[in-house]
This record gives C-alpha cells, structure tokens and sequence, in this order.
C-alpha cells in the first residue's frame, strides 16, 4: 500500500478532476496536473466495476502495488474501469505521466 503521505485527499481529488488533463489506457485511465513537490496517487473504482466493497478494495490495493518504485512529479487519479487489468496498464500509464 502506497504511504499516506502519497496518497491523494478528497479536497485534492475534487480538484484534479476539474482541472487535470485525461490519460487512457486499455483498461486504466488518469487525470493528473502537475505538482510542485513529490507526487500523490489515488485509485477509483466504481461500483459499475466491482458490487461489493470488498472486491472494489481488493482492486484499489492491487492498483496501489501496480504503482512504480518513484512516482513521477504529478497528482494523478487512477480510474480502474474493469477488473481484468494488468499492473502493466498502469506502469504504462505512469510512463506517459513523466
């Protein structure tokens, strides 16, 4: 799991989804602006993805661990949008961030 102090507030989260621009993967996509320190995550899944809780949690730890080592200089929020995804979709996106 991804530290707290990396992790993305909703205040913050708000504000990336109405002014950060748009990433699309296969089966991940992101908003993200820039950031003026360390970069800070957050994963979504919606409940169109997963019914209950406790798959929805599952698939947000599995994004988190997905995430690379160092993250690159953004806020960013993950979208996971099925539950098929690879880590790969998302070290891809991450590469597109930098």
């Amino acid at each position: 799991m991804t530290p707290k102090k990396s992790r993305l507030a909703t205040a913050e989260v708000a504000a990336i989804l109405r002014a950060g621009k748009s990433l699309r993967g296969r089966a991940v996509s992101a908003k993200f602006i820039p950031a003026p320190g360390p970069g800070k995550v957050a994963m979504v899944v919606s409940k169109k993805v997963a019914r209950s809780a406790v798959a929805r949690n599952r698939l947000r730890r599995k994004g988190y661990r997905a995430l690379p080592a160092t993250l690159p200089r953004v806020h960013a929020v993950f979208f996971i949008q099925t539950q098929e995804f690879e880590s790969a979709d998302i070290l891809s996106l991450c590469s597109k961030l930098s």
